[in-house]
């Protein structure tokens, strides 16, 4: 049996990030706050594309855009690494997959894994999602529009306040040639406007 105190305690926040949006940066920032508490670093895990969701952006382009989004959040000496092996994978992703291989590749770690309540409703029905919601150390961030109605095993919530925003409304106003200041963060913002340019 793992020394549990010997371990290092991680946090891994992923998605999409497509592009990462204020709502993104609030949930970092309240990572990196939790962080502080567990002795954690934080992993920002990008992830593949999936048979719901095709991505559409090239790897290095999120990565650039993940890596501004870090950039803009108040690290207070928390380590923030961006883990990439979804975003490598060839097959689609599915995230107890992402678990099992990363229970096996560090056993020196002890993973925390942040999902919204939108994904605890429907995690039941995932590819060893009843597994995942018994044994997981997982923090629920609050989604507008759908409440927290169950929680994992070793879930708590973790308190964010965000604006009701998303990916896919700061692509649309992107495409409708909208301003998004208020949407994103300066960083992902330059970023955003250079590839315009």
């Amino acid at each position: 049996m793992k020394n549990m105190n010997t371990q290092k305690n991680t946090i891994i926040y992923g998605g999409a990030f497509n592009p990462p949006t204020r709502a993104h940066q609030a949930i970092l920032q309240a990572c990196v706050e939790r962080a502080e508490t567990l002795d954690a670093d934080v992993w920002l895990l990008p992830s593949g594309d999936r048979t719901d969701k095709k991505i559409g952006v090239s790897r290095d382009r999120r990565i650039e855009m993940i890596q501004a989004l870090a950039g803009d959040v108040v690290s207070r000496g928390i380590e923030i690494a961006i883990q990439e092996t979804e975003i490598d994978r060839i097959e689609q992703t599915e995230t107890y997959d992402t678990v099992q291989e990363f229970n096996n590749a560090f056993p020196d770690r002890r993973f925390t894994w942040v999902f919204g309540s939108d994904s605890i409703a429907t995690m039941p029905q995932w590819h060893g999602g009843e597994w995942m919601m018994n044994n997981l150390d997982m923090l629920i961030i609050n989604r507008v529009g759908t409440p927290i109605v169950a929680l994992g095993r070793y879930a708590v919530i973790l308190p964010v306040e965000t604006i009701n925003t998303s990916s896919t409304e700061v692509r649309k106003k992107i495409a409708d040639h909208l301003p998004i200041e208020n949407l994103v963060s300066p960083s992902v913002l330059q970023c955003l406007n250079a590839e315009v340019l």
